[in-house]
This record gives C-alpha cells, structure tokens and sequence, in this order.
C-alpha cells in the first residue's frame, strides 16, 4: 500500500494514498480498489487462530463460583411401571418403542439365578425354561457369551413386575438448598440469581426469589430445574433414541433441540428426540463458546461434554466422532442427564464424578470440555409437552 504525507496545521501526517483520493472516486471505483485487497485482508483472516483449550482428565478441576449448603437424599428410581406395560403393548406396532429386554448369560446357573431374583411365586423354572429356549434368538453382545433376549407378555406374567422394575433402578440425588443462607450471603445470593436468571421466565424468578424469602428450603427437583429437565426429572421414556445428548440441549432449551438446523436426521427405528454426535457438535459450534475450567469456575447451565481422547487427542483435532457423553452442570458438584438413549435409562440428578467413573469404563483415556450457551431465547417454550413421551 502507498503513502503520503498530508498536512494538518503545520504538522505533517502520514495517510494512505487511497484514503487522500476518497474524495475523488465514484462508488463502483471505491468497491473496485477494496475488492483488489481483500485477499490480502483474507491472510489477515487465515493467520488468526481460534484458542482451544486442554482436556480435563480430573473431574475434581471443576469448581463453582457457588458455594452453597446442601441436603441430599438418595432417592432410588426403578423402571416406571407404566413405561413398562407401555412398552410391552406398543412395541410390536411402533418400531420406535423399546421392547423389554434382559442380558442372558448361556450358563444354566447363570439364567437359574436369573429367573431366581426374577420369577413370580412358583414361576423360577418356567421362567428359566423361557430365558434358555429363547437364548439364541437373542440379539448377541459383541465380545460375551451373553445375549438380549426380548421379554414379551408372556414371559412378563411370569415374572414379579416389581423385581423387574428394580432390575434396572438407577439413584437420584434429591437435592435442597437452605434458604436462610442465601438470605443472609447477599453476595452468594446474587451470584445464584445471575447464574439462573437465563434458563427461567420473568415470572419463575420472582417465584424463586420469593421462596428465598419465605420458604425454609428450595428444592432442585420442583424450584431450580427449567421446564424440559423439570418435568422430565426421575422419568423415563417409552422409546429408543431420546439420549444424554438431547437432554443437554433440551436443559438449555427445547427448541435448540429440536430445530431443523441441529436434528436433521432422524433414524430408522428411533424417537426423533435423538439427537446424534455430529448434531451435538454442529450445536456446540453453533451456539456455544468454550470455558477454561482451569480459570474459570463453570456456571448452573454449563454443558460437559466428555470425549475419548485416547491420551493423545489434541484438542484443536477434536471432532464429533470422538464425543461420547454430556451433562449439564448445576451447583455443588451434581449434573442433570440421562445416561443412555435406551429406555431403561431414567432422567436423574448425578455427580460429576458419579458420570466420570461411569464414562471412564468405556473410554481408554477419558477427557471432558466446558461449553457455555450464547445465552439468547434460552426460556422460549417447549414446542410440544416433553410430558406426552415421558413417564
């Protein structure tokens, strides 16, 4: 680019050359001489270099600017008895149902003891009989002598609904937060209203607010989880597909989740709540940025994502195929998600590290990122009842 010097007073100014003959160019001349550098505006663009931050290896990194006391109670949560008679009737008409199915191992002692912590009253043996009888039509487990062997009504009144049901329960953490101390620590009590604000209506926050003032406890279950987790919380859902990957954007908003610009495909055989790697990361990358936990404490909301990393996974290389999980962070250590798109896989309240540890035995080298949403639209509403498909 040429220079020249121009005069202001009596002082001499260095200008572009283009910038002195503004004045006597037309517009098609001023577009002409702009377009003939942006290449060199392009280079400009291509030396700058997004920041990426490491992989995390060590759940206890993740700290919170909230510091609040905490009430936690265990709370076991089977099959719903309703999604498993739900299941049972609409399976065989509605491929996107999950049918009702137990891992069997080809041991006869193994599938005894099977039908021993499953049968009705005076049922163990025909129950047997129907576990090794339909053992090979099971659907094999890669690497096992076990197999999915499918449960129809048949083999149901054989066994206790209850002790099926308990098969599978998973533990929920039921959380209160004391009200007394955010009305005593103003400044906990700010930071706790600015990390909610965005996930709730005008109105729920006065709602919240009120209940800081006057109740002795807010409940995470009933007061602190937007509409999608709140009503999804402890359920389960009848079908195959709606996963942990849904219910992270659901949490941020249902809508994100939904819209045609993130779930594009839906698959043979599965809800269309499913919601596949490649979309979460077209989401991340749509509508996240990325937080250094290591100097920055992460925040109600935040999405963790874990990845397999190998060990040696750069994280300017990450990509979708190597996204194996994601949970939304609340307060005091605990996320919200559903373990799996399977059926049996409940919406729950977990640890952190409870997830870790979980993540960690189907991963050779387990590593998680923070993403926090862009935070515009977060409290639209849900365009369909998330309550017509979960139970």
């Amino acid at each position: 680019m040429d220079f020249c010097f121009i005069f202001r007073g009596n002082m001499p100014v260095l200008r572009p050359t283009w910038l002195i003959m503004l004045g006597k160019v037309s517009i098609l001349s001023l577009l002409t001489l702009l377009f003939a550098n942006s290449e060199r505006c392009l280079a400009v663009t291509k030396s700058f270099k997004n920041k990426y931050f490491d992989f995390q290896y060590d759940p206890s990194i993740f700290q919170s600017e909230l510091h609040l006391p905490m009430s936690v109670v265990d709370r076991p949560i089977p099959l719903a008895k309703k999604s498993l008679s739900l299941r049972l009737d609409k399976y065989t008409s509605n491929h996107n149902v999950e049918p009702l199915q137990l891992t069997v191992d080809s041991n006869d002692e193994q599938i005894l003891d099977l039908a021993k912590t499953l049968a009705a009253p005076t049922q163990r043996l025909a129950l047997a009989n129907y576990f090794k009888n339909n053992f090979s039509r099971g659907e094999e487990i890669p690497g096992s002598k076990l197999r999915l062997v499918s449960i129809d009504k048949g083999a149901m009144n054989l066994m206790s609904s209850e002790a099926f049901a308990n098969l599978f329960t998973k533990i929920h953490h039921k959380i209160g937060i004391p009200t007394k101390y955010l009305r005593s620590n103003k400044e906990q009590r700010q930071q706790f209203i600015s990390q909610l604000s965005p996930f709730f209506s005008a109105k729920e926050m006065t709602q919240i607010r009120g209940k800081i003032m006057t109740s002795p406890n807010l409940s995470m279950d009933k007061d602190l989880l937007p509409a999608f987790a709140r009503d999804a919380v402890t359920r389960h859902t009848i079908y195959k597909g709606p996963n942990c990957f849904h219910a992270a954007l659901s949490f941020q908003s249902p809508l994100l989740a939904a819209s045609s610009n993130i779930n594009v495909r839906q698959e043979q055989g599965y809800h269309k709540n499913m919601l596949n790697y490649d979309e979460l990361w077209r989401a991340i990358n749509l509508s996240f940025y990325e937080v250094d936990p290591r100097k920055n404490p992460i925040q109600y909301g935040d999405m963790i994502v874990l990845f397999e990393t190998s060990g040696n996974l750069k994280p300017e290389s990450v990509d979708f195929k190597t996204l194996r999980h994601a949970a939304t962070y609340l307060m005091g250590g605990y996320v919200f998600a559903k373990g799996s798109k399977s059926a049996n896989s409940p919406y729950i309240i977990r640890t952190l590290e409870e997830e870790w540890n979980t993540w960690t035995k189907y991963t050779v080298k387990l590593g998680a990122k923070v993403y926090r949403r862009n935070q515009i639209n977060v409290t639209k509403p849900a365009l369909d009842n998330p309550q017509d498909w979960v139970y």
